[in-house]
């Protein structure tokens, strides 16, 4: 079976189909130990929630609030179980976000940048990244070349390695992870995965 393609203009719906695939899903490894390493926990920045699973984590991690942003309508109907006195959720995509400088002792972004237009990814990235504090946390993912969701019309954004420590300027590279091999989406689509899995801490 051929890889489904990634067009911009199917997905809204995928997201959709995802959130309710990982509704129920427990936090991954890599958003566990980045909030262990986060201190103190005063404010996370939860960028692309989803199903809200890393937002709930954080909170029950001891974050004090979350921000949630995620641009789906489904992720936003998943926000009304959330506390409202710790947690926030903004609708909105990453490109429109105003990202407050230095002002996030975490910043999560699982799975989430690669769908950044590309056209928009620096100044959008390079914006979420400034939103952390000085010695605050950076987690998330960036996909790489060999992606079989690489291709023109999927208006994503792709990296190679040495890319990707060069947009980390500023953060100490506490975990860069890399897999290039085939598996499955959440969906149970066939996929080519490569994957940069990223734990960085700002220095500056």
């Amino acid at each position: 079976m051929a890889t489904p393609p990634q067009t911009e203009s199917h997905r809204s719906e995928r997201f959709a189909a995802y959130i309710a695939a990982r509704r129920f899903d427990p936090p991954r490894p890599l958003l566990m130990r980045a909030a262990a390493l986060a201190e103190p926990k005063d404010h996370a920045l939860d960028a692309g929630a989803g199903a809200l699973n890393a937002t709930k984590y954080l909170l029950s991690a001891g974050f004090a609030h979350v921000t949630a942003l995620d641009s789906a309508p489904a992720s936003q109907k998943e926000a009304e179980e959330l506390p409202a006195d710790r947690a926030t959720f903004v609708l909105s995509r990453f490109e429109d976000f105003r990202y407050p400088a230095g002002a996030y002792d975490l910043v999560n972004a699982e799975f989430a940048l690669p769908f950044i237009r590309r056209e928009s990814f620096a100044a959008v990235f390079a914006a979420l990244l400034g939103s952390v504090k000085p010695g605050g946390v950076f987690t998330g993912q960036l996909f790489g070349l060999n992606d079989s969701w690489n291709t023109a019309e999927s208006g994503m954004n792709f990296h190679g390695r040495n890319d990707v420590e060069r947009l980390l300027h500023g953060f100490e590279i506490v975990e860069l992870e890399e897999e290039d091999h085939p598996g499955k989406t959440k969906l149970g689509e066939p996929k080519h995965w490569h994957i940069f899995h990223i734990l960085a801490r700002r220095t500056g």
